[in-house]
């Protein structure tokens, strides 16, 4: 294996229908019909899905959606394959050891990240693969959407300085 999907944060509190459209203002159909393609195009093994999940004080001010609710659901119409499936409360999805310890045991040598919020959980995750881990990432623009767009452009000129690919 050298390549996999990293499906972040695609859950009913960021893109689905009941969501705040005020805050997260992006065009949630578009975004799951992109990122089933991309699914479409890896083997279920090579796809893994991590949702944000409150723990202890991130519960306390509705931050993140608690286990078990609506919010923490997986978005609706997105395809689930596989068995590859994280809960979470830090934004780094690399700083979970068994996520680091599965990707060296099988030899994976690019990640191409997916989903929502670039300039938090993808972000965050996108800077560490590259510069902790020395993984190739790929951003794909048709499939990541953030409640900041504004922001979104300073993310990617810190991606650019870490050998990010992007699909432009």
């Amino acid at each position: 294996m050298d390549k996999v999907l990293f499906v972040v944060d695609m859950q009913e509190i960021y893109v689905g229908r009941g969501r705040n459209t005020e805050k997260y203002r992006y065009n949630t159909e578009r975004l799951i019909d992109e990122i089933n393609k991309r699914i479409a195009a890896y083997a279920p093994d090579e796809v893994f899905y991590f949702k944000s999940i409150a723990k202890g004080i991130g519960g306390l001010f509705g931050a993140l959606p608690k286990s078990g609710t609506h919010e923490a659901k997986s978005v609706e119409k997105m395809k689930l394959v596989g068995k590859n499936f994280y809960e979470r409360s830090k934004p780094d999805v690399m700083q979970m050891d068994e996520i680091i310890d599965f990707l060296r045991s099988r030899h994976v040598s690019e990640i191409e990240f997916v989903g929502c919020d670039v300039n938090n959980s993808i972000g965050l995750s996108v800077i560490t693969a590259t510069n902790e881990y020395n993984f190739n990432v790929y951003y794909n623009s048709l499939c990541i959407v953030s409640p900041t767009p504004e922001k979104t452009m300073k993310s990617r000129e810190k991606f650019k300085k870490s050998r990010v690919t992007f699909n432009e």
